[in-house]
């Protein structure tokens, strides 16, 4: 594809567009052959992926275990002054998908003109931050950036590995619709043409690859046709970075066809067909029977693998009913809600045995994770909740249900994210019928997306369905850290932190304790075992006071087409290691004789 390019003149040779010392890419299974398209589907543009999951680049990254951190774009590092100074050495020669050099006048570009306008971003990212102090970064090299900071930062690599891959903005082409570079008049002129009231909006499309076309970038792939089509397009990065030990320019494969289907059921449908190289966006683990009793004719092979993610229940200790809050706040009150839960029963009517229970600490996944925190308060005892229950003054009615102390009914709401917990109301109608057999009122409630989250993160939820984290969290500490408002376990506790005291509610000390042990955690340089004994106390506070109230965690499934090469048998599916991001996307290839 590329070498007829080279003929004609469009395109240098080879060596002229790869860098000095290219990264080198381990196949999962053999080298790969060049050409085809990896046929993949989606129900929306949120399904491209090209911005996060398939076009997962940063100066670090992860490796194939999902745990470990290697060279991206950086081809090597320092850590300087204690864990205070980071510099990361680029590799010479990289260059844009237009051929232009890459170079760490981009990577100030991003800090000085995008994190540094207000308008683009209005809030300086948290992971850039330590103790409300911002990162400083400077470039006196074209090939080396240095980022410092005011005090020790012992997991600045892990989080660049997961939050790094919004670092890359190509100046020589972003420059025309920023007002330092350009015209701000003529720039709202072009916005208002394209439908848009400012330029920060214009910039901002014109930054985001997954809609702007001539976007160069450092991705394996390159967005060609662009949505509303039926069938997009994506194709072969010519000037990619990356090749495998051959010395063989990746990516192998020519282009990414996405088709376009109307629901996630058709989705499912086709790939059932065969209509999919690798699937595992929107693949529904209940109809794995259906699956594997096609995957003959589909000429497929089907991946299972263990969730990180889990399934729970969030409880707001902050409750705004006075007559509850005290009652939410007691670990009592939340060890009878886990107990009361049937999980194998729920497991087998909801997921057909497609998951595993779980009490929503982490995951096996995880390097924190120890099983001993999902050991109690898992197993089924009703005895134990109604005596719990009796014990927080709940007491039953004539009618069998529950009364708080002050002689109210409890009568509340789960209320239900609509979206990411595998199966519809059906499994938190089961989960709310176990707690009415303790006596306790529930109504499922599904809200609309945003308005679930909102609400939740503003304290105005007693109770929340939805999900947490099971795979490197400590770059992503809001799921067991009062950290913000998002923190949904405890989210007002965690506004007081972000807002420095000035909103939410102050935390008492066993909340206060959680966010002290993850800043040592942070801060902590080269000492591992301090590390995992920190981040284990969190975890294991978590397990111990129930602050969640786990359910399971249902099993995925991936759809491999028996032609399509260099796929793990076993996948970490995880948002935080982007998958398949992490596994290599640019070493996939096809074999059109299996």
């Amino acid at each position: 594809m590329l070498a007829e390019r080279v003929a004609r003149g469009e395109l240098p040779s080879v060596v002229d567009r790869l860098p000095e010392n290219p990264a080198v890419v381990e196949p999962v299974e053999s080298i790969g052959r060049y050409g085809g398209s990896w046929r993949r589907l989606a129900v929306g543009p949120a399904d491209i992926g090209l911005n996060s999951r398939l076009g997962y680049e940063s100066l670090v990254r992860w490796d194939r275990g999902a745990i470990g951190v290697i060279p991206g774009l950086a081809e090597r590092w320092d850590v300087l002054d204690g864990g205070r100074r980071y510099v990361f050495h680029l590799r010479k020669g990289t260059r844009w998908s237009d051929g232009a050099p890459f170079t760490s006048e981009d990577l100030m570009f991003w800090f000085e003109d995008v994190l540094g306008n207000k308008e683009l971003t209005p809030v300086f990212p948290s992971w850039l931050t330590l103790d409300g102090e911002p990162v400083h970064i400077a470039a006196p090299d074209p090939y080396w950036v240095e980022f410092r900071f005011g005090k020790p930062y012992g997991i600045f690599l892990e989080f660049t590995a997961f939050n790094g891959i919004s670092m890359f903005y190509p100046k020589h082409y972003l420059k025309q619709f920023h007002p330092k570079y350009a015209d701000k008049t003529d720039l709202e002129q072009k916005a208002k043409a394209k439908g848009m009231a400012f330029w920060h909006q214009l910039f901002g499309r014109m930054a985001n690859c997954e809609q702007n076309v001539d976007l160069p970038t450092l991705k394996p792939f390159v967005l060609r046709t662009p949505p509303p089509a039926t069938r997009l397009v994506a194709e072969r990065n010519a000037y990619y970075w990356k090749v495998d030990p051959a010395g063989n320019q990746l990516p192998y494969l020519d282009s990414i066809v996405y088709t376009m289907v109307q629901s996630p059921e058709i989705l499912n449908f086709k790939a059932m067909t065969g209509d999919a190289d690798f699937q595992d966006r929107r693949i529904d683990a209940a109809n794995f029977p259906l699956f594997m009793e096609n995957r003959q004719k589909g000429r497929y092979r089907v991946l299972r693998d263990g969730n990180p993610t889990p399934v729970v229940v969030y409880v707001n200790p902050c409750s705004p009913n006075a007559d509850l809050r005290d009652i939410l706040r007691d670990r009592r009150f939340r060890i009878a809600l886990s107990t009361a839960i049937n999980r194998p029963e729920l497991i087998q009517l909801i997921y057909s045995d497609m998951a595993q229970p779980s009490r929503g600490i982490a995951s096996p996944f995880d390097p924190y994770y120890r099983p001993e925190f999902e050991a109690d308060y898992m197993n089924y005892d009703p005895a134990l909740s109604n005596r719990l229950l009796d014990e927080l003054g709940l007491m039953r009615g004539r009618d069998g249900l529950r009364r708080l102390p002050s002689g109210k009914p409890f009568r509340e709401m789960l209320n239900v994210y609509p979206a990411e917990t595998g199966v519809g109301p059906d499994l938190w109608q089961l989960v709310v019928d176990y707690w009415r057999e303790v006596g306790l009122d529930f109504t499922v409630k599904v809200d609309a997306v945003a308005l679930s989250v909102m609400q939740t993160a503003n304290g105005n939820t007693n109770f929340w369905a939805y999900a947490a984290s099971g795979m490197m969290w400590i770059v992503d500490p809001i799921w067991y850290v009062p950290w913000t408002n998002f923190s949904y376990f405890a989210p007002l506790y965690g506004r007081y932190y972000a807002t420095n005291g000035k909103g939410g509610v102050e935390p008492p000390e066993e909340y206060r304790r959680l966010r002290e042990w993850y800043l040592e955690l942070r801060s902590c340089v080269g000492n591992d075992a301090r590390k995992l004994e920190l981040g284990r106390n969190i975890l294991r506070q978590f397990s111990e006071s129930c602050y969640t109230i786990g359910i399971c965690r249902p099993d995925l499934l991936a759809i491999v087409s028996n032609r399509f090469r260099n796929v793990p048998e076993h996948i970490v599916h995880d948002y935080r290691v982007m998958t398949p991001g992490y596994i290599g996307i640019e070493q996939f290839y096809i074999d059109e004789g299996r």
